[in-house]
């Protein structure tokens, strides 16, 4: 080894490695290791091939704080510098590459596309035993991987502040679950580089954490390929440790058609961008609370989505987990067609202000779990079931309406209901009633006899196209309801 190379290495322990490793060492910097530059965000990246059905997947593995779920969902295009070549280059991040962004460890998995990025990187190699290892999945041999790499000498790479090539060597101590540890001379704010073992120079972790104390931390990659490795579709997985599990609602979906791809949740931003409107700006900005819903199917976890295409048709349920109390849910499943029972029995609507339109147009529902709903703070529920077709029955015995200003379209084009009790609605401060009925021609009865319309002023064709209800089987003690009941 040049005198050269020598000053480009720090630590003491182990010895450093022979010549020809050195020189492997070098290939790998020059060729495995990248910067990236993400706008004012910066890190470092490295290349590496994972298995994947039977493959072995290319993949640019970073830190999440250098990319993360709002750069994959927005299409980012991120530039990469690699050592042997003086061009930046540039990838889009795009729902066509299969991507893991787990927050809990700081780690982002990209799949890298050869033909199209023409990066000309070359890929760290992992050591046999980790892939090995990976076709392992009984419990008990979870430890057999701490008694292997255990008392290893091992090294991290990275560049200094003039780029050039350094590695920093030490121990590893013991691995716990995800977590490796080890004795190492690296200094703090160098998460992301990987972790080789001295002996064969091969991959065994990513590093994420350093201390002045007795042990730094890593994440041996194993279990994050395991979980890579669950992809399906190019679905991305994110990893928010189970923060936001205690507030949710639970959807069934019925998929009719292979390869479908169906709306599975809504909010004011889909809204907006269908419209290209201002109008309800201020009105309908849930926005922000949708997008820090945690979301499930079938137990696989993927990130805030307005659409997900479906491999196969079947039944699927879908958990939406909120991480606070939200205000706001109109929308939120507006459009939903493939929805057909919902249950939001465990979710928290105590400070909910909003609920418009917030099942409208959901065609194929047919049971809705209301059970434990609070609607003491919604003042508005225009359209909430609008166009719900498929509802037969609803169970509105919770709800409170007493700060309601806005019915409207309430129940518009339920034509299966055939029966509604709405005799704890308090209709005081309600301004609009407008169509709040229209289309409803399976009511056979209706009893409106607490509705109390002094404050409305919008009441246009609130009865309108109830074929079957008449005189005889609609109960009305208000004078401006009456009027409706002649325009039947």
């Amino acid at each position: 080894m040049s005198e050269i190379m020598k000053e480009k290495y720090s630590g003491a322990l182990p010895e450093p490695v022979s010549l020809k490793g050195t020189e492997k060492i070098v290939d790998q910097m020059n060729n495995g290791i990248c910067r990236l530059f993400n706008n004012k965000r910066k890190g470092t990246g490295f290349f590496v091939k994972i298995p994947y059905k039977k493959q072995l997947l290319p993949v640019l593995i970073t830190n999440n704080y250098v990319i993360n779920k709002d750069d994959i969902l927005n299409n980012k295009i991120i530039s990469i510098y690699l050592n042997n070549d003086k061009i930046l280059k540039e990838i889009k991040l795009d729902n066509k590459r299969k991507i893991y962004i787990n927050e809990k460890y700081d780690i982002t998995i990209i799949e890298i596309k050869e033909n199209e990025d023409k990066l000309n990187n070359k890929y760290l190699e992992f050591d046999d035993k980790i892939i090995n290892y990976f076709a392992l999945n009984k419990k008990e041999e979870l430890n057999n991987l701490n008694n292997i790499y255990s008392n290893e000498s091992m090294y991290i790479l990275n560049y200094n502040k003039n780029n050039d090539i350094f590695v920093s060597y030490g121990n590893i101590l013991y691995l716990n679950n995800t977590e490796l540890y080890y004795q190492c001379n690296i200094k703090q704010g160098l998460s992301g580089l990987p972790i080789l073992l001295a002996n064969n120079q091969k991959l065994i972790g990513i590093h994420y954490n350093s201390s002045k104390y007795k042990y730094n931390k890593g994440n041996i990659l194993i279990y994050l390929i395991k979980e890579f490795s669950k992809i399906t579709n190019n679905i991305h997985l994110i990893d928010k440790e189970k923060k936001i599990n205690n507030n949710f609602i639970i959807g069934e979906f019925d998929i009719t058609e292979d390869n479908q791809n169906i709306r599975i949740i809504n909010s004011y931003g889909e809204f907006y961008r269908e419209n290209k409107s201002f109008k309800y700006e201020e009105e309908y900005e849930n926005e922000l609370e949708i997008n820090k819903c945690e979301i499930r199917i079938n137990d696989e976890l993927i990130p805030f989505s307005y659409f997900h295409k479906f491999n196969k048709k079947g039944k699927y349920k879908i958990k939406y987990a909120f991480s606070s109390n939200i205000t706001k849910t109109d929308y939120m499943f507006n459009n939903c067609s493939s929805l057909i029972n919902i249950d939001l029995s465990n979710l928290n609507t105590n400070n909910i202000t909003n609920m418009r339109a917030m099942f409208s147009e959901c065609s194929s529902l047919i049971n809705i779990n209301l059970s434990n709903i609070n609607t003491n703070n919604v003042i508005n529920m225009r359209a909430m079931f609008n166009g719900c077709i498929s509802l037969r029955n609803i169970d509105l015995n919770n709800f409170n309406t007493n700060k309601v200003i806005n019915m409207s379209w309430m129940f518009r084009r339920c034509s299966s209901l055939t029966n509604i009790d709405l005799s704890n609605f308090n209709t005081n401060n309600v301004t609009n009633m407008s169509y709040m009925f229209s289309g409803c021609s399976s009511l056979t009865k209706l009893n409106l006899s607490n509705f109390n319309a002094d404050n409305v002023v919008h009441i246009i064709f609130m009865l309108w196209g109830c074929k079957k209800l008449t005189n005889n089987n609609i109960m009305v003690a208000d004078d401006k309801i009456l009027k409706q009941i002649k325009l039947l």
